[in-house]
């Protein structure tokens, strides 16, 4: 670097290796999002099946529907077992506790 300022070389080598970097860590952080959001489903799936087995002990509730963030989960208890099928991504899900 001289005293006037970055060279046009100087400039070029900045710009290359911050779209390098960008072009990395994009990509990655939605990813990562998309991770994060089919967990926090996951989790919600867990959290329905857990209210499910209250149900079904507390009142004998065998099967119903519980609606958490939006995302409509059905749960059904069969044989010392909470089913609970929900939509993840437009694709059908079970999770059997």
């Amino acid at each position: 670097m001289n005293q006037e300022g970055l060279t046009l070389v100087e400039t070029l080598l900045a710009v290359v290796i911050l779209f390098f970097l960008s072009s990395t860590i994009i990509p990655f952080t939605f990813n990562m999002k998309q991770q994060i959001a089919i967990q926090k489903v996951q989790a919600h799936a867990a959290e329905a099946a857990f209210i499910g087995a209250m149900k079904y002990k507390r009142f004998g509730q065998s099967a119903g529907v519980q609606q958490i963030d939006g995302v409509q989960f059905q749960w059904s208890y069969d044989e010392n077992q909470v089913c609970v099928q929900y939509d993840n991504n437009e694709k059908e899900e079970e999770l059997c506790v």
